[in-house]
């Protein structure tokens, strides 16, 4: 399993937070969207850290035809981002986003 270390300025001790915690979240997130579904099953959440310590989540999505997917996109994003924010305590966190399909 692979962790995420939270780094806190105190003397109380490291936390890790597995990264299925962070899939979890994006999955619950997306769930709230309308017109939006998951592209690829399982394979539609992947979780990794870069070389910057910063957690990168990639989703691989289909919007319903008729949407507009700039907005829809930077929705997604800003809620997943908020919600670990508002949950786990920080920001480092980058969405990336790969829209494959329209549905009609």
């Amino acid at each position: 399993m692979e962790y995420y270390v939270v780094e806190k300025k105190n003397n109380l001790g490291e936390q890790y937070i597995e990264l299925s915690v962070f899939q979890s979240i994006t999955t619950h997130e997306m769930s709230k969207i309308e017109g939006v579904d998951f592209d690829g099953g399982k394979g539609a959440v992947n979780v990794e850290i870069n070389d910057h310590n910063q957690v990168v989540i990639d989703l691989n999505i289909c919007i319903d035809y008729g949407l507009n997917v700039g907005k829809v996109v930077n929705q997604i994003q800003s809620e997943i981002i908020n919600t670990i924010d508002r949950y786990i305590g920080f920001r480092n966190v980058k969405v990336n986003i790969n829209v494959n399909k329209i549905k009609f």
